[in-house]
């Protein structure tokens, strides 16, 4: 289609989407928005949009770093990992942990290996520690230590492209959840005004029918001030109303909003990178500095999500020799109630 056209232009190298690619985003989109479909030229307006949010998502996956070994043997050498992961252990509990790991090498049983997503939230502390100040040993210091938790594996693929490939569409499905979800905070807004305009018609019909006929005689009439009240609280809720978009209006809405954050995804998604120096107990040292440490490159995926989220991630390889069997997880969280 000539409205693609522009998408597959190669100025900025191998990033750009293919065809495939913008195919596969349509679907993704429309599956989570249908109703787009009904919009008038739906496909020539959010063509652009989708091209930006997969360039951007591919600049941002390509500056990720090559996925590590997930194992225990890989643990006494890697810096990172040790940062990670307490002992080596943790690491065949985590792996053990991941349904998405379990059910991949379940559909594929001639893989070996696995490519996924580790994900976990980056903490850091302030803590009183020992340093060395002045050839003196203090031990109320103020030291930052980081750690990782809430570790979970997810998004598995059988090799590093083919995983990279797919978070970038799942980054563009982030983005149409985001803007489904800010037209349903639009359409519980109009319901509630619509409750809210029932509300006080019903309350105007009673005070208009107080002290009408023999009724004035037995019931209390309301203050004067009352129906002023009410009718400036009609106003109101009439004006709130006709700022927002119609039913008739709603397919236009999911579009337009579609449309404005497909174009600007570097608004919602970012991946920023940063290098502490830990030591063995991952208390930040300084750089350069005396004491023993070694520099841990952390990627922070700044997401969309509801609440927003910012996720350390990294590419991880997993054997499939090095997942626990699923009895043993069992096991061992039988032996922690206990």
């Amino acid at each position: 289609m000539k409205l693609f056209r522009w998408i597959f232009r190669r100025d900025d190298g191998d990033l750009h989407a293919s065809r495939e690619d913008v195919r596969q985003a349509f679907a993704r989109v429309v599956a989570i928005a249908p109703q787009v479909k009904f919009a008038n030229r739906y496909q020539s307006r959010l063509a652009p949009a989708i091209g930006k949010t997969l360039l951007h998502a591919r600049q941002l996956v390509a500056a990720l770093p090559a996925p590590r070994d997930a194992t225990a043997a890989a643990w006494a050498s890697d810096p990172h990992l040790r940062a990670m992961f307490a002992t080596p252990d943790d690491i065949a509990r985590v792996i053990g942990q991941s349904n998405d790991v379990r059910g991949w090498f379940d559909r594929h049983l001639a893989a070996d290996h696995v490519f996924a997503v580790l994900s976990s939230r980056f903490v850091e502390r302030r803590v009183l520690g020992v340093a060395h100040e002045g050839g003196v040993i203090r031990s109320d210091v103020p030291r930052t230590t980081v750690g990782f938790e809430d570790k979970r594996i997810r998004v598995c693929d059988g090799s590093d492209e083919a995983l990279r490939q797919e978070i970038v569409q799942r980054l563009v499905e982030q983005l149409a959840l985001e803007a489904m979800s800010r037209v349903a905070v639009q359409e519980a807004r109009r319901d509630a005004l619509r409750e809210q305009r029932a509300l006080l018609t019903a309350r105007m019909q009673m005070l208009g029918r107080r002290g009408a006929g023999i009724s004035g005689l037995v019931a209390d009439v309301e203050a004067p001030g009352d129906m002023a009240r009410l009718q400036r609280d009609f106003a109101e809720n009439e004006a709130a109303l006709a700022g927002l978009a119609s039913r008739a209006e709603a397919v236009e809405s999911v579009l337009s909003t579609l449309v404005q954050l497909l174009a600007e995804p570097a608004a919602l998604i970012q991946v920023t990178q940063r290098t502490v120096r830990l030591n063995h107990m991952n208390m930040v040292v300084d750089q350069g500095g005396e004491q023993p440490g070694a520099n841990v490159a952390i990627s922070l995926a700044h997401l969309p999500t509801q609440p927003p989220q910012t996720r350390a991630v990294e590419f991880m390889r997993i054997a499939r020799r090095d997942v626990p069997p699923a009895g043993a997880m069992l096991d061992g969280a039988q032996r922690l109630v206990l």
